[in-house]
């Protein structure tokens, strides 16, 4: 079409989304956004942005960029920026911050450590390429 560049090899941007009723067992590597509203038994691990709504549940460890949950985690999470915990979540886990945010009403059971220090790995195939090189 006159004017308008090929965008075949363009990653796409979005959201990795796992709807309410949706169950998965598994580990979640990924590049960008995740939503989890559904329930997810294993680990999550992404580079972005990662939100568990208030109907999502997840049992394993969480690692992102920004954490926002609104939710039900049973697990330990690493975050390298923020993480805000809603005041519906539900956290039984030990946390690893640059920042927290706990709305009033928010239930959380276990340590927090807070420092500029966090690092959120990437775990997977994906990962095992990236150090492969």
């Amino acid at each position: 079409m006159i004017g308008r560049k090929k965008t075949e090899n363009a990653p796409m941007q979005g959201i990795n989304l796992i709807n309410e009723g949706t169950r998965i067992v598994g580990d979640l590597v990924a590049q960008g956004d995740v939503r989890i509203d559904g329930h997810l038994k294993g680990d999550v691990n992404t580079r972005a942005r990662l939100a568990i709504g208030a109907s999502g549940q997840v049992e394993g460890q969480l690692h992102g960029s920004m954490v926002d949950i609104a939710g039900e985690v049973k697990g330990d999470v690493v975050v390298s920026g923020v993480l805000t915990l809603r005041k519906t979540a539900r956290v039984r886990g030990d946390l690893t911050v640059s920042k927290l945010v706990i709305e009033e009403g928010a239930m959380f059971s276990g340590q927090c450590t807070m420092t500029d220090m966090v690092k959120t790995p990437m775990h997977g195939a994906r990962a095992t390429e990236e150090a492969a090189g």
